[in-house]
């Protein structure tokens, strides 16, 4: 043990702590917490694996104590706060009973002191775990869980050192709050950045009005079914869809009026192709669908359904009132098409379709198949 304390070893003491607990906050991050935001319902694994975590940091913790005027302090309790704010009450009783376990096997006898410390673990861990189930704002919850950790632990130094324990207590209340301000920063921090990788992960494969896949993710998934096709000698049909006359809905109803109509679509060809489709919004008014191991007259079927459903659809304005709207769509199917030129031959069975009036479905394969 280190003689002849200073205040400038204990204040060492406490950024040692501060910079365990921000290498844990960032290494977790990284391991388990990357695509987990606060508020999340986790999954029992996950559950266990952030119990876990924090369990090894309040040990951790246990093992760097802040020496101060002959007393011990720690900032174990930081752990079961983080383990709470991710998971809940179930999480901080696992960190809570890892850190009792440790406490009183490991660390020196065990006293009816120890005792008395090691079971404040678990109360606080029940207390702030049901804090954290709370519809409090996050500020909030840190702030309540700060003041329960202080309250009891307030206690624990009464029982355990009586008249002595002034200034333990006024210490630890003060080293707490400076802790648990800056850790709760942190893991807001860290949400924050998680929750703006998911959402520039989402963006970078789906459309943002129309909520299906974009033309990049339509790219990748379009050359891994081309590849699978030829493979395991499957077919894999392609219907390229564009809206009739869109131009004209956005010059007489407005750009908005046109965002709806097409975030309508989307709805449209999603609820009526089939669950296992790639529907995509390839840029525009144009969209896709693919169709693996669809044969080609199955395929053009397909596509007159989703014709006739978008037909069918009344496309409701901002203003209330109803638009009709029709589809043009041209099929074509690998491998009797090359799969060089499936797309381009599905861009002229479309670019046929809209030649002989619109409305209608075309093959690729030089006859017009159906019309309304």
């Amino acid at each position: 043990m280190k003689e002849d304390l200073t205040f400038v070893d204990t204040i060492e003491d406490i950024v040692a702590n501060l910079a365990i607990v921000t290498a844990y906050l960032f290494f977790t991050n990284q391991l388990i917490l990357k695509k987990v935001e606060l508020g999340d319902k986790l999954s029992s694994a996950m559950i266990w694996k952030v119990g876990v975590a924090a369990g090894l940091l309040g040990i951790l913790l246990m093992s760097f104590t802040v020496h101060l005027n002959g007393t011990l302090l720690d900032f174990r309790q930081l752990a079961i706060i983080i383990a709470a704010m991710y998971g809940g009450i179930y999480s901080s009783m696992i960190a809570a009973v890892m850190i009792l376990a440790m406490r009183l096997f490991a660390f020196g006898e065990v006293t009816i002191s120890t005792v008395i410390a090691a079971s404040n673990t678990i109360i606080i861990a029940l207390a702030v775990g049901a804090v954290c189930y709370q519809s409090f704002s996050y500020r909030k919850k840190w702030i309540y869980s700060i003041v329960i950790c202080n309250a009891c632990t307030a206690l624990v130094f009464v029982i355990n050192v009586g008249e002595q324990a002034v200034i333990p207590i006024v210490s630890y209340v003060v080293m707490m709050f400076i802790g648990g301000l800056l850790t709760a920063y942190l893991v807001d921090f860290l949400n924050k950045a998680n929750v703006q990788f998911k959402r520039n992960e989402k963006e970078a494969t789906v459309d943002f009005l129309t909520g299906l896949s974009n033309n990049r993710s339509f790219d990748a998934k379009y050359q891994s079914l081309l590849r699978m096709a030829e493979t395991k000698g499957e077919c894999l049909s392609l219907a390229l869809i564009d809206i009739d006359f869109f131009k004209k809905v956005n010059d007489t109803y407005g750009h908005v009026n046109g965002d709806v109509v097409l975030k309508e679509l989307g709805t449209v060809l999603r609820e009526t192709a089939r669950s296992f489709d790639t529907v995509s919004r390839n840029g525009g008014e144009e969209f896709s669908v693919l169709l693996y191991d669809t044969p080609h007259e199955h395929a053009l079927g397909i596509a007159e359904k989703l014709r006739l459903a978008v037909g069918k659809h009344p496309f409701k304005l901002t203003d209330g009132t109803s638009l009709q709207v029709t589809v043009s769509v041209g099929v074509a199917t690998y491998p009797h098409t090359s799969k060089e030129r499936l797309m381009e031959q599905a861009d002229e069975a479309l670019y046929k379709a809209k030649a002989s009036g619109r409305n209608q479905v075309c093959s690729n394969q030089r006859v017009l198949v159906l019309s309304p």
